[in-house]
């Protein structure tokens, strides 16, 4: 049986179109771009997450086998290896336009350490995270489920920049999925830059 396109594969895409279709919209430059967008109509925001979340709860069991050979801790490199993409995924943040406004205020090695804390906890290994709740950690982000679909791109563009193998990635991103709403607690227009 043929294995379903991989969900980091549809979350770029789904990213990708909808930076090609922002571009489309504001730029009368580029006529081809515009054809394009109009061709093919882009899934809206919903119908990413949709699509994601569906495609994870179609993969669980496969993520759950996976986890049970080999927890994602140890694939992901332990402790060190987490720590690693924390901070690849945090520098990526601070260069995304859409999404840097939330970080630059910060201290970048804190937050880094901070969401590493809480990803060695949450994938199997030591329990070493003892900050906040999610709610309470993003309350004042504003995030919306466009900024959890970019945040999302620069997660996978970290991992794969750090070699992980697509089915780290996938589990990476299913979790992400998991949490949403946790961290997305604003509607979509509404924006507050707020502290982590």
């Amino acid at each position: 049986m043929k294995r379903a396109m991989t969900f980091a594969t549809v979350l770029l895409m789904a990213v990708a179109i909808t930076v090609s279709v922002i571009a489309a919209q504001t730029s009368d430059a580029d006529k081809k771009t515009e054809e394009t967008a109009e061709k093919v109509p882009a899934p809206d925001v919903d119908e990413q997450i949709a699509g994601l979340e569906a495609m994870c709860a179609a993969n669980s069991e496969a993520r759950s086998a996976r986890h049970k050979e080999t927890p994602l801790f140890e694939r992901l490199g332990g402790e060190e290896g987490i720590h690693a993409l924390t901070r690849e995924i945090v520098r990526l943040h601070l260069e995304n336009e859409a999404i840097d406004y939330m970080f630059k205020d910060l201290d970048a090695d804190k937050v880094a350490h901070r969401v590493a804390l809480f990803v060695i906890s949450g994938t199997g290994g030591p329990a070493v995270y003892d900050g906040p709740e999610l709610k309470v950690s993003h309350a004042d982000m504003g995030l919306t489920n466009a900024d959890f679909l970019t945040a999302g791109g620069d997660v996978i563009q970290a991992m794969k920049n750090l070699g992980y193998k697509q089915d780290e990635i996938d589990e990476v991103v299913c979790i992400l999925v998991s949490l949403r709403g946790q961290v997305v607690l604003a509607e979509e227009g509404e924006k507050e830059a707020g502290g982590y």
